[in-house]
C-alpha cells in the first residue's frame, strides 16, 4: 500500500507568525504548515483575537464543508453554539469535535482568546446559513 506524500515540518513561532487573513477580521491567524506538508489533506491553524478590533464579537450562523474539525481552546474563552450540542462556553483546555455541515455560531470571545483548529481537508468552504 502506498502512502500519500507527506513530509515532516517544523513551524517556529516568531513575531511575524500571525497574519491578518482568514475568515474573521477580528482574528489573527497562524498557519502551522500542515496543509502544505500533507498535500492539503489536513490543516492546522492557531487564531487569536485582535485587540484593535472589537473583542467579544461573534460570527453569523454558518457551516463548514469538511470531514473533520477539531477546536481546542488554548487561552481565554469562547461562547459558541452547535446544532445538536447547544450553547456552550469553552475555556482553555476545552475541546470540541464538529463534523462538517453542522450549523454553528460563535457568539462571544474573550480579549485573550486563542484557539487551535485541526481540519480535514486543509482548505474548505464556509457558508452562512
Amino acid at each position: 500500500m502506498s502512502k500519500p506524500e507527506s513530509k515532516p515540518i517544523f513551524n517556529k513561532l516568531t513575531d511575524e507568525s500571525f497574519k491578518e487573513r482568514g475568515l474573521r477580521g477580528f482574528l489573527l491567524y497562524r498557519d502551522l504548515g500542515v496543509a502544505e506538508a500533507t498535500g492539503g489533506r489536513f490543516g492546522a491553524t492557531v487564531a487569536k483575537t485582535v485587540k484593535k478590533y472589537q473583542a467579544g464579537g461573534g460570527t453569523p450562523r454558518h457551516t463548514h464543508d469538511l470531514e473533520f474539525h477539531l477546536i481546542y481552546i488554548l487561552k481565554g474563552w469562547l461562547r459558541t453554539e452547535f446544532e445538536g450540542l447547544g450553547e456552550i462556553t469553552m475555556h482553555a483546555g476545552d475541546c470540541v469535535y464538529c463534523p462538517g455541515g453542522v450549523p454553528q455560531t460563535h457568539i462571544e470571545y474573550s480579549d485573550d482568546y486563542e484557539v487551535l483548529q485541526v481540519t480535514m481537508p486543509g482548505a474548505y468552504v464556509t457558508q452562512e446559513v
